[in-house]
């Protein structure tokens, strides 16, 4: 163990079982985030000699003890007033072993924790699968107790910070890479990432050229292989309705993702095709209800494959449904019983409103929902499933985003069963389920935060503002991890895990540098991790060098 100083109690700097300062030794180096042991002798205590006391350096100060006013470090500069230099320490603590609530006293030497000091004082010897987070400030590996991500314990990831600076992507993609890498259940999870922005995420399976020597040193002593992802599928929406061609150019091998009319409307998706309005005071609600409740019953009546009306007209586009539910609103006077069964007891005014915001929606999700034939995302068959939705208008992804969650949510209510396990990687939380107001795949997404661990759905979201997500999702988080913040974000409830100076640092946190929580450790730590193996852009893709089957026997 490295000496770094003792422990003081003068000056209004007392210890308590809870923190502690450190005097430091001349000579000796200590910094915000090194993790620190002391060794403090008791008395009074059968069969117990020494308490350690181990933490986290919380706060540095340096200052001249002698002086009062502030000309007179010039003074001292020269040599005319004597004072001394006094450099400390404010450690918070984060385990005292054995387990006696006392403060260490004062003179007790302090240490800096390597070995199984680190262990302990990280509680990292408690963790049953540690899944590798990131490298301390020191270069020492910061683990997450996998219990916590798998749903055992608890479940969840919530990542938050600024847009373009805070990284927050590139850190779910290296979490992902990590559980895959060292869950004790890797064979039996999956992983969708929905692809909300650009095409960063189409090259995840390619080498990145900018993946120095440094980086692959910083994922060998994480233990993780530098490699891109394998077994990865990519999806694309159609080029056009009905077609196979990805709208993808950039991955022309993706696979084309659709819709059925019959699937569309036997799941009751045309719910996720309306994005406005607040749930329970607006009578739209209560027509889209009834429409959904009525395309189901008519899926169950139709012919196997095919979605038809009462009368056997095979309705095999959104456009053909707009023209159906129109002429039932035309001719309400003349038959109002198959009006009711459509729209119930709504006004014409209701349902005016209701298909012109059909009819908009439409526009946008008719390439995706389209005649008898659908294209599911088989997330079982592969371990990575990407879904590219970032070319889509913003009633397409909330479509998109809302029917496959529901289907996975759907599938594993119906087993009952947590394994195969499924993390699902989704940015702009925020608008997806957002705090105030209603978003389709708002109930979707909470009945994940408060049910999926059960189920084997764990979500790893991501946004620019955790104040403003539905509180219940931020909650059910069991890590919360955050780079840098805007000012005025930081003040939120939602950060009060940042405890000490923490907010403060936030604002101010490096591109590759995160705070993470997790229920393990009472405190935060801050961490870094590495620049990718794998590409996120189309420039960063290392060219691949082929060599012809004859050279090889040659």
């Amino acid at each position: 163990m490295s000496y770094v100083g003792s422990v003081l109690a003068i000056g209004g700097k007392v210890s308590s079982p809870f923190e502690f300062w450190v005097g430091v030794e001349k000579g000796k180096v200590l910094q915000l985030d090194d993790v620190v042991v002391a060794v403090s002798e008791v008395e009074g205590l059968e069969g117990i000699s020494s308490v350690r006391f181990y933490g986290v350096v919380e706060e540095i100060q340096k200052y001249l003890e002698g002086l009062e006013k502030a000309y007179e470090v010039e003074l001292f500069k020269k040599g005319i007033v004597p004072a001394n230099l006094a450099y400390v320490a404010k450690v918070m603590v984060t385990r005292i072993e054995p387990e006696i609530f006392i403060p260490p006293a004062p003179g007790s030497e302090v240490f800096l924790a390597t070995g199984q000091d680190l262990e302990k004082a990280l509680f990292f010897d408690n963790m049953r699968v540690k899944i590798p987070a990131g490298l301390s400030r020191t270069g020492n590996v910061v683990y997450i107790n996998y219990d916590f991500l798998n749903g055992k314990e608890g479940a969840h990831v919530s990542i938050s910070g600024m847009s373009g600076v805070a990284t927050k992507t590139s850190y779910a993609l290296f979490l992902l890479y990590s559980i895959f890498q060292k869950a004790d259940d890797t064979r039996n999870i999956h992983g969708i990432i929905f692809n909300v922005k650009g095409k960063d995420l189409l090259w995840i399976d390619k080498k990145n050229k900018r993946f120095s020597e440094e980086h692959r040193k910083a994922f060998e002593r994480m233990g993780l292989p530098p490699e891109p992802f394998k077994d990865v599928c990519f999806y694309s929406p159609p080029e056009e309705a009905g077609s196979n061609v990805p709208s993808a150019r950039e991955r022309l091998d993706a696979n084309v993702y659709s819709w059925s009319m019959r699937e569309f409307a036997q799941d009751g998706l045309i719910k996720f095709m309306f994005s406005e309005g607040h749930e329970g005071t607006s009578n739209l609600h209560y027509v889209i209800d009834r429409v959904a409740t009525k395309l189901q019953q008519l899926a169950y009546t139709s012919p196997p494959g095919v979605l038809a009306d009462e009368n056997g007209k095979e309705i095999r586009t959104l456009e053909d449904l707009k023209n159906l539910m129109q002429t039932i609103l035309d001719e309400r006077d003349v038959d109002k019983e198959r009006y009711k069964e459509w729209f119930g007891t709504a006004q014409s005014a209701t349902v005016n409103a209701f298909l012109r915001r059909f009819d908009h929606a439409s526009n946008h999700c008719s390439k995706l929902i389209h005649g008898s034939a659908s294209n599911p995302i088989n997330w079982r068959d592969v371990r990575l499933s990407v879904i590219d939705i970032s070319d889509l208008h913003s009633i397409a992804k909330m479509f998109v985003v809302g029917a496959i969650l529901k289907r996975i949510f759907k599938e594993k209510e119906e087993t009952g069963r947590p394994y195969p396990k499924i993390f699902v990687v989704l940015d702009e939380l925020n608008k997806y389920a957002p705090k105030e107001g209603w978003s389709p795949i708002k109930d979707v997404l909470l009945d994940i935060a408060e049910r999926g661990r059960s189920l084997g759905v764990i979500l790893i979201g991501a946004q620019q503002t955790a104040s403003e997500v539905e509180k219940r999702v931020v909650a059910n988080a069991a890590v919360k991890v955050t780079g840098r913040l805007d000012s005025s974000e930081v003040l939120s409830k939602e950060y009060e895990f940042l405890i000490g100076n923490l907010r403060q640092r936030a604002i101010m946190l490096k591109k590759g540098t995160m705070i993470l929580y997790q229920p393990d450790i009472p405190i935060p730590l801050t961490i870094t991790f590495p620049l990718s193996p794998w590409a996120t852009k189309r420039e960063e893709v290392a060219e691949e060098v082929s060599v012809p089957e004859e050279f090889e026997s040659f």
